[in-house]
């Protein structure tokens, strides 16, 4: 609930803080006070767009800060947006919204800097605004539905559906993107076995292209290498005075010479592995010169495969090495088109059993929202009488969208399946018999919006899960039993939630649990609103002036205390 609310430079208010009550508050004051100003702070702290011409003349920001007492579980949601919990003993929500002339502005949660798109999120979850400024919910055609299946108490088995359509959805989205893969792939595939036709034929083997290289070298310097081995042999065995025969010289030369000098002995065995050593580099270059290849055939083959290879490459963008792998890659993007197919009917198969357990669940959904449709339009018929809108009637309109694509059959026709089923609804109102029945939006007035709201929030008082409700202009065009009939509603309504009322009448005003009179002043040069807690002999003051006007007398005084009286309410 809201706790306290503080305003500050915003249109006649300076600062002002207000505090708030369980149960029905009420706002009473003369026209023009600024009780709307108040719920038109209200209105910016919850996420309403700011007017820069509200800011209080003389000043270049407004602020309001709120303080909410909230439950467990949207502490818990506050956390999950990153909001930290206040430091108090009960969960506490302090919103912040500051607004400049310039047309900036900040808002924060606890102190954490959030969007205005959050602040809304946690607006619509704590505050319902009916009245000239407000957030009326119940204008938003996206609501109805939401409204009629906590009538119908099918949260449960929504949530369930929704879980469900979740599912549905994530799977519809692969097929559809396995579809589009599987085209992709087949009109590829004419290319890509004639790709891999073309790199099976050619073989190509990691390192092939460098020994091939190597090859065509050797081949093209054949001849130089046959006459440079030749020259060789001739040199170490062959020709006259060739190395070998000189080392053979030299090694007698040597011998005879350790004869004389023995200390030259050990000398020799160097001498005869340098003769070994040359007759075996000798009868090595024989060998080459003989292994040397002259084969222009071989040449043409060669190069052919080389050309193949560099043509392969340049065509395929990779390299030699890699056109293996590309190979492999070709095969199995032919394997995944088998494999896709066979996952596309297994995923089809999956589809098709989802949509009919969605379709039977929505079949189910609508059928629950048809009977509770009737109950909730007979019990709104009953509320309305009472509240003064005898001649009303409001319809809620159950209708389906036809999709000829959509997940859902039912008579031959297709209909469109969305979160929440394959239901729309919308609430058709009209004031006056006579008239035709209109989306609520387009005929209601703000006094007749305010008490359909009512209505509803009574007939939905057990499952409406935010905490507070304001009405302002309720009382618009009622008086005697109407007005006593709404105050009841409201005081009754204030029993599960806290209700907060801006009125005139003080058939409404006697069943406040905290009653707050909102005044105007004049202070030298400058207008400022303000307010207070009424104590209970204020309180009758002011109920009596609700009642006579200005001139207060002693049987209104009387009168006010009766009223009091009647309503077995303590004053706060």
């Amino acid at each position: 609930m809201l706790a306290e609310i503080r305003i500050r430079n915003y249109a006649l208010i300076d600062d002002l803080t207000i505090e708030f009550s369980p149960g029905l508050n009420v706002l009473s004051g003369e026209t023009g006070a600024g009780k709307s100003i108040i719920l038109g702070a209200l209105s910016l702290l919850l996420g309403d767009r700011p007017d820069p011409d509200m800011i209080r003349t003389g000043a270049d920001t407004a602020q309001v800060e709120g303080r909410f007492e909230v439950g467990r579980r949207l502490a818990g949601e506050c956390s999950e947006l990153g909001i930290a919990p206040a430091e108090e003993e009960r969960p506490l929500l302090l919103l912040r919204r500051r607004t400049e002339r310039s047309g900036r502005g900040a808002a924060y949660a606890n102190d954490s800097s959030i969007t205005v798109a959050v602040l809304q999120k946690l607006g619509d979850r704590l505050v319902d605004l009916h009245g000239q400024h407000q957030h009326q919910l119940l204008l938003k055609p996206e609501v109805h539905l939401d409204i009629l299946d906590e009538y119908a108490g099918l949260g449960t088995e929504r949530s369930g559906f929704a879980e469900r359509f979740r599912g549905f959805e994530e799977k519809s989205a692969e097929l559809t993107r396995l579809d589009k893969e599987l085209a992709e792939r087949r009109a590829r595939r004419e290319l890509t076995e004639f790709q891999l036709k073309e790199l099976n034929a050619a073989q190509v083997k990691p390192g092939e292209l460098e020994e091939l290289t190597r090859e065509r070298d050797l081949l093209q310097t054949a001849e130089r290498r046959f006459t440079l081995a030749r020259q060789l042999e001739e040199l170490l065995s062959e020709q006259e005075g060739s190395i070998i025969g000189l080392l053979g010289v030299a090694g007698k030369t040597l011998r005879e010479l350790a004869e004389l000098d023995p200390g030259l002995a050990e000398r020799r065995a160097l001498l005869d592995e340098a003769r070994a050593g040359a007759d075996d580099l000798w009868r090595e270059l024989v060998r080459y010169r003989e292994s040397i290849e002259f084969s222009p055939e071989r040449m043409d083959e060669v190069n052919s495969r080389l050309f193949l290879i560099e043509r392969l490459e340049r065509k395929y963008g990779v390299r030699a090495d890699e056109l293996a792998a590309l190979e492999a890659g070709l095969n199995a993007e032919l394997d995944s088109i088998e494999s896709g197919d066979s996952r596309r009917e297994e995923l089809a198969a999956e589809l098709a059993a989802v949509r009919q357990d969605l379709s039977s669940r929505a079949g189910a959904l609508s059928r629950k929202r048809s009977k509770a449709r009737a109950e909730l339009e007979k019990r709104l018929t009953t509320e309305f009488e009472a509240l003064g809108l005898g001649k009303a009637r409001l319809e809620v309109s159950i209708s389906r969208v036809p999709d000829p694509n959509g997940a859902v059959e039912r008579g031959g026709e297709r209909f469109r399946l969305t979160l929440t089923g394959i239901d729309t609804v919308a609430f058709l109102f009209t004031a006056n018999p006579g008239e035709e029945l209109r989306p609520l939006r387009k005929v209601a007035s703000g006094g007749e919006l305010s008490r359909v709201m009512l209505a509803l929030k009574g007939v939905l008082s057990q499952a409406d899960p935010v905490p507070t409700l304001v009405f302002d202009e309720i009382d618009v065009g009622i008086g005697g039993k109407v007005a006593e009939s709404v105050g009841k509603r409201l005081s009754r309504l204030a029993r599960t939630h806290q209700v907060i009322c801006i009125t005139h009448l003080p058939q409404i005003a006697k069943y406040a649990e905290r009653h707050l009179l909102v005044a105007k002043s004049v202070r030298g040069s400058r207008t400022t609103s303000s307010i207070r807690t009424l104590d209970a002999d204020a309180r009758v003051e002011e109920l009596a002036r609700m009642t006579s006007g200005a001139a207060v007398t002693r049987a209104g005084l009387a009168h006010a205390r009766e009223m009091l009286e009647s309503t077995k309410v303590p004053s706060r």
